[in-house]
C-alpha cells in the first residue's frame, strides 16, 4: 500500500486542545496505518510536547509566526510543501486555514482540509466573513469538531465531523492520583476543590470564574480553586485574586502534561468559556467522573456523561 503523507498546520504547539487532538489521532494512525504525519507549527511550542510528538512518530517543522512575519511564514510554507510533496494538507487554524491552504492550492495538493475547532471567534464580522470565503476558495474538504463549529465556519457547505477523541482509560478516576495531588498542594480531603484546565486567555473566561468563586467562598469557606494553564492573562488573574483577597484560596498552576491527575483531585470541573468548539478538557473531565459544569456557549454535543450547562 502506498505511503500517504499528511501535513498538519497548527498555530501553537503546547498543552492546548488542538495539539492534544492531533496527538491522539496521529499516535493511532502512526501505529496502525501507512501514514507519514508531518506537523508544521509556528509558536509557543514546548520541548516536552515536541518530544512527545516525535516519540509517537510525527515529524515536525517550525516556521515563522504569521502575525510577526507573514511573508517569511508563506515562504517557508511554500518551501516545505514543495519539498515534502504531501498528499493531504490539513489546516487546524479555523478562520485562518486559508493561509497555508493557499500555498497548497498553488502547488497542486489534491486534498486540502479546513478544520474548524471553534464555534465562534473574537474577530469582527466583516473579517470573519472574508476569512470564511478565503477558506472556501482554497480548501476542498471541510471538517469540524462538532455541529456548532461546523455551522459557524461552513454554514450550508457539506462538512464532516471529526470528534475530539481521547484515551478514556487514561482519564478514569484514580484515588491514588487524587491523594497525591491534594497532598502535594496541601489540600485536605474535606476541602471542596474546584478546577479549570485551559489556556489563560479571554476566551476561557477565568476572570469570571475567580469572581464566581468569591461568591462560592461565602457559603463554602473550606474550598479552593485551581487554574491550570499558561497564557497572556496570567498576571491579570494573579491581580484579580489578590484584589478579592483570595491569594490563599486560588492557585494558578503552569500547564501540566498529566491533566488526568488533576481531574481526579477535583470535586468540580468548571469551564465558563465565552466560546468553544468541542473542548477536549470537557471530554476528559467527564471521562474522569468529576462533576462537570460548562458554559451554555459550548456545543451541547460535548455532553456524554451528564455534564451541566
Amino acid at each position: 500500500m502506498k505511503n500517504i503523507k499528511v501535513m498538519h498546520f497548527v498555530s501553537g504547539l503546547g498543552n492546548d486542545g488542538v495539539t492534544q487532538v492531533i496527538k491522539n489521532y496521529t499516535s493511532r494512525l502512526n501505529q496502525h496505518y501507512n501514514i507519514d504525519n508531518i506537523i508544521v507549527y509556528q509558536h509557543q511550542a514546548t520541548r516536552v510536547k515536541i518530544k512527545e510528538l516525535q516519540e509517537i512518530g510525527d515529524r515536525l517543522y517550525e516556521i515563522p509566526y504569521k502575525s510577526d512575519h507573514p511573508i517569511a511564514n508563506l515562504r517557508e510554507t511554500y518551501r516545505i510543501i514543495k519539498n515534502e510533496k504531501p498528499d493531504i494538507v490539513h489546516a487546524h487554524m479555523s478562520l485562518l486555514c486559508f493561509y497555508p491552504l493557499s500555498i497548497a492550492y498553488l502547488l497542486g495538493v489534491k486534498v486540502r482540509i479546513a478544520h474548524a475547532h471553534i464555534a465562534q471567534d473574537n474577530v469582527n464580522l466583516h473579517l470573519a466573513t472574508l476569512f470564511k470565503k478565503l477558506n472556501f476558495i482554497f480548501a476542498n474538504r471541510y471538517i469540524a469538531c462538532g455541529e456548532a463549529a461546523g455551522k459557524y465556519m461552513f454554514a450550508n457547505k457539506n462538512y464532516d465531523i471529526l470528534y475530539n477523541a481521547i484515551d478514556q482509560e487514561k482519564f478514569k478516576f484514580n484515588m491514588k492520583n487524587r491523594k497525591q495531588i491534594r497532598r502535594d498542594l496541601g489540600i485536605s480531603e474535606d476541602t471542596i476543590l474546584l478546577g479549570n484546565i485551559g489556556r489563560l486567555t479571554e476566551q476561557k473566561n477565568q476572570i469570571f470564574l475567580i469572581k464566581m468563586f468569591k461568591s462560592f467562598q461565602k457559603k463554602h469557606n473550606d474550598s479552593q480553586l485551581i487554574l491550570i494553564g499558561e497564557g497572556e492573562l496570567r498576571e491579570k488573574l494573579e491581580l484579580e485574586k489578590k484584589k478579592l483577597c483570595l491569594q490563599k484560596k486560588i492557585r494558578i498552576i503552569n500547564g501540566t502534561n498529566h491533566p488526568e491527575y488533576y481531574y481526579s483531585a477535583c470535586d468540580f470541573f468548571l469551564l465558563p468559556s465565552l466560546y468553544e468548539g468541542l473542548p477536549v478538557s470537557a471530554i476528559e473531565a467527564q471521562a474522569s467522573g468529576v462533576n462537570t459544569i460548562l458554559s451554555d456557549s459550548i456545543d451541547k454535543s460535548v455532553n456524554y456523561n451528564n455534564a451541566s450547562f
